[in-house]
């Protein structure tokens, strides 16, 4: 992520993961949900972070539309209640 001055950081590249797919690793990257299928806090997401060992996933469920996420992954393993193109991965 890059920084600008007295700003915090900002991600200067994003990509769909639509566009990367489900089980296929990627560069270090926060994320960002547009939008979940019923915005009923039923959505969810296993990843892979970056610090943890490979195979140590964690679900991040209760995701509501428009929510950056706090954590760096670099993979998304499963997707409930979120389309692939709705999911922004930003670094």
């Amino acid at each position: 992520m890059g920084q600008y001055g007295n700003q915090p950081d900002f991600g200067t590249i994003v990509a769909v993961l639509e566009d990367i797919g489900l089980n296929v690793v990627f560069p270090p990257s926060a994320i960002y949900v547009g939008e979940t299928n019923n915005n009923d806090g039923l959505a969810s997401l296993e990843v892979q972070p970056v610090g943890n060992e490979p195979g140590d996933t964690v679900i991040i469920s209760g995701i509501s539309n428009g929510t950056f996420l706090p954590i760096v992954v670099t993979e998304i393993i499963d997707k409930v209640g979120i389309d692939t193109n709705k999911i922004l991965l930003y670094r």
